[in-house]
Parts: C-alpha cells; structure tokens; sequence
C-alpha cells in the first residue's frame, strides 16, 4: 500500500509500484491495466493522483491510452540511437531483452558496383556478405545484409549465431567503427520471403536503414542494410 506522509509524493510511489508490476509480469506486454476508478481503489488515492503516474508512463513509453478501450502496457520497443553505430545486442539489453542471431548467408561474392564506389573497392573486388535475422527474446524482429572487403574474409569462419558483430570485430580483432556513418532510412514492405523470416504478413511495413561505416582511419569497410520491423523500433537522434 502506498504511505501518507512520506517525503515521495503519492503519484510516484504508484508509479514506481505499477513499474514494479509491469516488471514483474504481472501487467504483461499488450496487456490491459485496470481504470483509473480501479487504481484509486485498489490503492486508496484520488483520480487525480492516478491520472498523473499514468501521464508519467505513458510519457516514458511503458503505457499507451487507445481511446473508449483503456491503456494497456507498450510491447517494449527497441530505443535505436541511429547516429550511433550502437551494437543491436546492447540495445536488446537497455531494454531488458535477451538479444539473438540466426545466420543465413555467410558467402564470398564478385563486389557489385555499389560496392566498389561506396567502399572504395576496385573493380573485379571480392566482398564478403552475411546475411542473418535477428531475434529479441525470440522473437524476430530484423534482417541484417552485411557486405565487407575481402580482407575481411575471417568472418566466414566464425560462428555468428547469436553473436554480436560490432563486439566481435572490436574485442577479437581490434577492428572498431567510427560514429561516423552515412545512414539512409525510408519504408518498405515486407517480401514474401522477408515476411516469412520475421514471421510477419508479406506486405508489413519495414523500416529499412542502409548504412556505411568507417574504421579509425576514416576508412570504409562496412556496408549494411537492416530491415527492421517498424512497429518494434522506435528510432531517435
């Protein structure tokens, strides 16, 4: 029960105890919370105090208000940073999702042209391409397309399932992207076959992010495009 009198104000001691609940499962993803005539009840304060916790949540993203049907708590969507090369992994773990990979491609193949110009390739070049969903507490919820210059050709030798790439590169070979990158977003539907790789219908909005990252020395040596579900992410600068 909440306490009178105490130096934290009502609204955020019923906050911080429907925070502990959605915490626990006990309010689940999607799920329906009770009304606001059931919280001030069940917790003997006024509608005013429980209009203003569920203000605060639905401002920090845990809650959402759908009109004449009630507020129900947010599926957790993943917080993306996109001026940062941030690891997917890390994101899944700020979020408080178990992060996971499935590789479907791991090939060497002839550099196209889009690869020789924005990796500053030469012609005839061998690039190396992976391919690999990923997962966030199972669930899938990106395609990843990785293409690198053929110096980069351990790559097809590691394991890459449920693995991070950025921490790969940077703890077992002391390979580390700048921050700076070019970065194009726009939307796409979901292919047959993306839709049947992340369990979604074909057609289903995807939020594509086409990017070009650098090492130390200003180099590029990284091309990705991720297909990412787009009611799954939610992206800031």
């Amino acid at each position: 029960m909440l306490t009178n009198g105490t130096a934290e104000p009502l609204y955020l001691q019923l906050k911080n105890q429907l925070l502990e609940n959605i915490s626990a499962g006990i309010y689940a993803k999607g799920q329906k919370i009770p009304t606001e005539n059931e919280l001030a009840q069940n917790f003997s304060v006024s509608r005013i105090t429980v209009r203003k916790a569920l203000k605060e949540l639905e401002q920090e993203g845990l809650l959402v208000r759908h009109q004449g049907k009630g507020t129900f708590v947010t599926d957790h969507s993943l917080r993306r940073d996109i001026s940062h090369n941030s690891s997917f992994s890390d994101i899944c773990q700020a979020t408080g999702l178990t992060p996971g990979a499935r590789t479907i491609k791991s090939v060497i193949e002839d550099a196209t042209d889009s690869d020789i110009k924005e990796l500053g390739i030469c012609p005839d070049s061998k690039v190396i391409v992976l391919e690999r969903i990923r997962y966030a507490d199972s669930t899938p919820v990106a395609i990843e397309f990785s293409r690198f210059p053929e110096s980069f050709s351990f790559l097809i030798e590691e394991d890459l399932n449920n693995a991070s790439l950025i921490e790969l590169l940077s703890e077992k070979y002391d390979i580390h992207f700048t921050s700076t990158s070019t970065k194009t977003l726009k939307l796409v539907y979901a292919t047959y076959e993306q839709a049947k790789y992340l369990s979604i219908p074909k057609g289903y909005p995807l939020i594509s992010i086409a990017c070009v990252s650098y090492d130390a020395n200003r180099k590029p040596c990284h091309r990705s495009l991720q297909l990412i579900v787009g009611d799954k992410f939610e992206l800031y600068v």
